[in-house]
């Protein structure tokens, strides 16, 4: 099976908004940018009656009117998670050359709305979700303008707040979604927050779960048909034999057919049992924080609306993204880039998955 390309215009409405997005980091990153922008959020948290910039940026991470879609539009959502080599990108994390599947999703929501207002969105694209990218968290100089690691203002708060609204974001998906990504990496805010809260949301599901990308080419063809499936590499990872819901790739294929597919079924079983199982716990959770409100808190069960309608199953979902606008023959780009998951994983926002990633 040949992997399925990025097409160009793709590829280069990309590298623009990734190229974008790295000089406007780095202009936060001085001292003057990220000083500034430490003062503007004082200033929005205290208009908006907080008594801390840290409780005004949590609690948009929880705002679930902060990833809603504009009224009367149903966009499709969009997940993501690694990326792609690229000579032309930024440099990432590890100094490498990295595409970050955000940006190709970001390109993917473009193109589609560019055709069909309104009918695709990712994590950044949401008002929440560019507010928060707006405030450089990822960026020493800013999180030091804040008050750095004294104050509480450290990396892994930083991450933390992209890990909560991500799973707001997912919360509040309905219908298919797009993950632009090969596999979900155990480290990843896709697979510990994004694909069980969707998995569990009662308006997505597993079935509305759909990988842009196939499985990674390296694997052997049985365990690219068997576990590459779009359920299965929402459930199980392949990345650590320590972690549960591990499956080997390579090892799978030489395994009697049987056993083997008996074994990951068994898997995908256990893990919407524990994702069912958390889904409850929260559900009492809540039930909970309202009684202790007293019946005053109480609101009457939302009706549940009903799903969009799956896209036609002959048409890989992935091409909802990448299906080429009409153009002039001669001016027909030819798709250059395979998607392929990074040598390692990026323990910050390259690696939410939204999302957020």
């Amino acid at each position: 099976m040949s992997p399925q390309l990025i097409p160009k215009y793709i590829e280069e409405l990309a590298l623009n908004i990734a190229n974008e997005e790295a000089k406007n980091a780095q202009t936060a990153s001085t001292r003057e940018g990220s000083l500034a922008l430490a003062r503007r959020l004082e200033t929005e948290s205290e208009t908006a009656g907080f008594t801390s910039v840290k409780d005004y940026i949590q609690s948009l991470t929880t705002d679930p009117k902060g990833v809603e879609p504009p009224e009367g539009t149903t966009p499709t959502s969009a997940f993501w998670s690694h990326g792609i080599p690229n000579t032309r990108a930024p440099l990432n994390w590890n100094s490498e050359r990295f595409l970050d599947n955000r940006y190709i999703a970001e390109a993917w929501a473009r193109s589609q709305n560019k055709r069909n207002p309104g009918s695709a969105q990712t994590l950044e694209t949401t008002a929440g979700g560019r507010r928060l990218n707006e405030m450089y968290l990822f960026e020493d100089a800013v999180r030091k303008a804040l008050g750095g690691d004294e104050e509480g203002y450290t990396y892994a708060w930083a991450r933390e707040c992209w890990g909560n609204i991500s799973q707001t974001y997912a919360e509040a998906a309905e219908g298919p979604v797009v993950v632009f990504a090969e596999t979900a990496h155990t480290r990843s805010i896709l697979y510990n927050s994004e694909l069980p809260t969707l998995h569990s949301n009662q308006h997505v599901g597993l079935d509305n779960i759909n990988f842009a990308y196939p499985a990674p080419q390296a694997w052997p063809k049985e365990t690219r048909a068997e576990v590459g499936t779009n359920d299965v590499r929402a459930q199980v990872q392949v990345d650590d034999p320590s972690l549960a819901h591990y499956v080997d790739p390579v090892a799978y294929a030489t395994q009697d057919p049987v056993a083997r597919q008996a074994a990951v079924a068994a898997e995908c079983a256990s893990v919407t049992a524990e994702r069912a199982e958390r889904t409850v716990e929260k559900a009492g959770s809540a039930s909970s924080a309202t009684e202790s409100k007293g019946p005053e808190a109480e609101t009457p069960a939302a009706a549940v609306p009903k799903q969009t309608e799956k896209p036609t199953a002959s048409i890989p979902v992935w091409q909802m993204g990448f299906k080429p606008t009409p153009v002039k023959p001669e001016a027909t780009a030819t798709p250059t880039v395979k998607s392929t998951a990074p040598p390692a994983p990026d323990l910050g926002k390259q690696a939410a998955g939204t999302g957020l990633g």
